[in-house]
């Protein structure tokens, strides 16, 4: 699943949106994990239903409290979103643990 990230940038969903733009750093954060792709968008009826329980699924599989090797996991967002301020809009409620393309980013599509 790495390979598939190879030549991108990741970005964090935290205050900062900090960039994952190295091969280095993608790789430490997709590599030996599952990854979770969700294509989503803020207008999209289906999504806002399945979100919440996507994000209580993702907290309890990424939180010691609840598992043992949290850090298994990861999940990157691929935006369907129109426009980026909707993509901001809808990443602004979701864990910071999130990564995500980003929105000018062509494998959105």
């Amino acid at each position: 699943m790495v390979s598939l990230f190879s030549g991108r940038v990741l970005i964090r969903n935290n205050s900062d949106q900090d960039e994952l733009d190295t091969e280095a750093e993608v790789s430490r954060r997709l590599e030996n994990r599952l990854v979770l792709l969700f294509f989503g968008a803020a207008a999209c009826p289906k999504c806002q239903a399945f979100v919440p329980i996507l994000k209580d699924f993702f907290v309890r599989l990424t939180d010691e409290f609840y598992v043992l090797r949290a850090a298994q996991l990861a999940l990157v967002y691929v935006s369907q979103d129109p426009t980026e301020e909707q993509q901001e809009l809808f990443l602004k409620d979701m864990p910071e643990k999130w990564l995500f393309l980003p929105f000018e980013d062509d494998l959105r599509r």
